[in-house]
């Protein structure tokens, strides 16, 4: 079997968390790359007296599936239309407003069991993972000149591997648009970056149960601190100082564009966003400031918004 042969669909649970809604090759699949995947498990030991040296048997028990995979940052090729990772992202508790049309923009939520959830199939060559209750969190890098990635992590009810042969799958064939002409700003300055990392840092919780098959009755999201690291060039305090921002504890807007068409651009927006520490850093010998930001709400489930348009 090949590694290099894998298959991920996705799909909303909307009867109810943890109930398989059938994800199909045809309608669900995502495509991505890099798929791992990793049983959360425990092993019991159990430490029985005895006459002889040696290991004793012990218990294990899955109690949970971790996958992660990375997937582009693109829409769906016609405004209006939800990009194919839509589901990911109602997964990791941010909710869709979609606009027929002109745009789909997903906002986070502080839902707890009542958040939405998925299930995925992956498929490793011919042998299939069915991972029900899926949610989890993702980052987001963008480098300019290159186009955006995310990198997903989610965390959902242990099943048992089967056999099952990997299917054909249909993807949206939309090209990624590269991360160029991004109207970025922070603070309203148009600063000359190269990258930028955003963590939605959301904390998976778990539901113990000892009526559950697995011991574990849900998989949850209990808290969400949304940070990001950026790298501007250094310019004169009077044109801009992050020290002083950050010596202050400004609060400032922060935006950056990925892409130019219509329904194949992704706006990244945050209302309150703090500079939690600058240091000084270097790219092509050209001085730059390293600084780690702090995405806070401004009413609450609004620290930041994607907008497909």
């Amino acid at each position: 079997m090949l590694k290099t042969r894998a298959v991920i669909l996705a799909k909303v649970e909307s009867v109810a968390y943890g109930t398989d809604p059938t994800p199909s090759a045809a309608a669900n699949s995502i495509l991505c790359e890099s798929p791992e995947l990793e049983v959360v498990q425990k092993f019991l030991e159990r430490k029985n007296t005895r006459t002889y040296y040696g290991n004793v048997a012990g218990v294990s028990t899955g109690e949970a599936v971790k996958i992660k995979f990375a997937t582009e940052l693109k829409g769906s090729g016609t405004a209006g239309t939800a990009p194919e990772i839509d589901p990911l992202f109602r997964a990791c508790n941010y909710t869709r407003t979609n606009t027929p049309g002109t745009s789909d923009v997903y906002d986070p939520n502080s839902n707890q069991s009542t958040g939405e959830s998925i299930t995925i199939y992956f498929y490793q060559h011919d042998i299939v993972h069915k991972i029900s209750g899926c949610r989890g969190t993702f980052t987001v890098d963008l480098t300019a000149g290159e186009y955006g990635k995310i990198n997903w992590e989610f965390t959902g009810i242990y099943t048992a591997a089967a056999d099952g042969s990997i299917p054909a799958i249909t993807v949206n064939a939309t090209v990624p648009p590269r991360f160029l002409s991004a109207s970025f700003a922070i603070d309203s300055y148009a600063a000359v970056i190269e990258k930028i990392k955003i963590d939605t840092g959301n904390e998976i919780g778990r539901r113990p149960s000892a009526n559950a098959a697995t011991g574990i009755l849900e998989y949850f999201i209990k808290e969400r601190k949304v940070t990001c690291e950026i790298d501007p060039e250094v310019v004169a305090l009077s044109t801009k100082s992050f020290w002083g921002l950050w010596a202050a504890n400004t609060l400032v807007v922060f935006t950056a564009t990925v892409g130019s068409v219509a329904g194949n651009r992704c706006v990244i927006t945050a209302p309150k966003v703090q500079i939690a520490d600058v240091k000084y850093g270097e790219r092509e010998s050209l001085l730059t400031n390293a600084l780690k930001l702090n995405f806070t709400p401004n009413t609450g489930n609004d620290e930041i918004k994607f907008s497909f348009t």
